[in-house]
């Protein structure tokens, strides 16, 4: 990916970076901030200035982390490569990257929004209520939940509350990157792996004049916006079936508690145990209407094809048992990590990981697994959007497809669905375009406009 955008984007994890900024107290320079609320995440940005010389910015918040933390240097640090001696897949937490044309280096934060207080606490405990003759600092605040928790934030946090519109914040958002962030927006190789994606990245240079392109802002729901000039755009479509309904199915399927646990899992899953395929129906590629065998024909497909189990026999009770007794103890191991001590021993070792998989696990049948039926559920979701953005696209005539949102948090599985499914329904002729900072248009645009 090269050195010179390992140095500018770093991830941290959130608990970690909270308690360093509070050693190196950062903080509290900051005038204003921006949030972006949406209906299943909350996002923050504040601007660090930069109070060194032209040449000489000030460095990175993470420069700072590194000295005054040794120990992150081996198990927390994670670039944007996606790789740590951690776990790589906390990735999306923290995110920093320096502009000039923003004076200081831009830090983001992100939040569930069901958890909403957590983002008042975080405001109130590391910039304060501002006393009597203070100087009355300002909140930028967009998305859906700047209006249904405006009270909330003002009185809570005592800033001054100014409410900007949700699809012209993300626009401004988007427009300020493609102009002037470096090694931030790309696409994708044919064949782009998961293990091996950052290879496959093709950058593309700063441009001052992107028109006309779709923006594709994929959250809860999703967004198709025409983007003509600057201020100048059209809502021209939109989705439904985005984020929220990834979400909400994943939590019904498996027993995750968090939008990442359930990224976590697609990682190591296989859909082809539960998609069902072209050639699972023809026995191999459908020539005449050139249509390869691995080819998905319906998503979750194979669950209808499952056989039935023939009448109780003692092989399948003791079956049964095992799989009761299993899920007892990982119900208790569950409770354990809930405890204080025991707890962060057994997390030291990775026996959370291992818990929150098994438990997933007990809500299937015996003949799926959680981790293959999260990924068919995640490209079941990327291949929709993919192909009613395309088309959109197709009807405006917009030669440009740009794809936002926390939804997508530069996972590479996400990322190759989607890129495959634009690919496939344009005959190659068009190309997906992803970003770096992908789930934080609109609070950049907030902090900017």
């Amino acid at each position: 990916m090269g050195d010179k955008f390992t140095e500018r984007h770093n991830f941290v994890e959130k608990d970690v970076a909270i308690r360093v900024l509070n050693r190196v107290n950062v903080l509290s320079e900051a005038d204003y901030l921006a949030v972006d609320i949406g209906g299943s995440l909350a996002k923050l940005m504040y601007v660090q200035p930069n109070t060194g010389s032209p040449e000489e910015p000030r460095r990175l918040l993470i420069d700072r982390i590194l000295e005054a933390d040794s120990k992150l240097r081996c198990s927390n640090i994670i670039s944007a490569g996606g790789t740590s001696a951690g776990d790589n897949r906390e990735h999306n937490r923290n995110l920093s990257f320096y502009s000039p044309d923003l004076g200081g280096t831009a830090h983001f934060f992100s939040f569930e929004t069901r958890n909403i207080e957590e983002l008042v606490r975080f405001i109130v405990s590391h910039w304060g209520r501002p006393a009597l003759g203070d100087k009355l600092r300002s909140l930028r605040a967009t998305g859906g939940g700047a209006f249904k928790y405006a009270h909330l934030l003002a009185s809570d946090t005592g800033f001054r509350l100014n409410c900007l519109d949700e699809m012209q914040c993300a626009v401004e958002g988007l427009n300020f990157l493609l102009a002037h962030v470096d090694n931030e927006v790309f696409s994708v190789r044919e064949g782009f792996p998961v293990e091996n994606g950052a290879e496959r990245r093709q950058f593309q240079p700063p441009n001052n004049d992107p028109f006309p392109y779709l923006l594709v802002n994929i959250g809860s729901g999703v967004s198709m916006v025409m983007v003509t000039g600057h201020r100048e755009f059209t809502r021209v479509s939109g989705s439904s079936i985005g984020g929220g309904t990834f979400w909400g199915l994943a939590r019904l399927l498996t027993n995750c508690k968090t939008f990442d646990e359930v990224i976590d899992l697609t990682f190591k899953g296989d859909s082809t145990s539960v998609d069902m395929h072209v050639g699972d129906i023809y026995g191999g590629d459908y020539t005449r209407l050139g249509l390869d065998a691995n080819v998905v024909a319906a998503s979750f497909g194979k669950v209808t094809m499952r056989k039935d189990s023939p009448p109780i026999s003692f092989r399948d009770a003791w079956k049964n048992l095992v799989r009761a007794l299993k899920g007892t103890a990982l119900l208790w191991m569950n409770v354990l990590l809930a405890t204080p001590v025991v707890g962060d021993l057994l997390r030291r070792f990775g026996i959370d990981k291992r818990t929150r998989e098994g438990l997933a696990n007990r809500h299937l049948s015996s003949q799926f697994n959680a981790k293959d039926v999260a990924t068919s559920l995640l490209r079941m979701i990327s291949y929709n959007i993919g192909q009613i953005a395309y088309l959109n696209a197709r009807c405006y005539n917009l030669p440009r497809i740009y794809f936002a949102g926390n939804f997508i948090r530069d996972h590479p599985s996400t990322i190759a669905a989607i890129a495959f499914a634009v690919r496939f329904w344009s005959g190659g002729k068009t190309e997906a375009l992803f970003l770096k900072h992908d789930g934080y248009l609109g609070t950049l645009g907030a902090y900017i406009l």
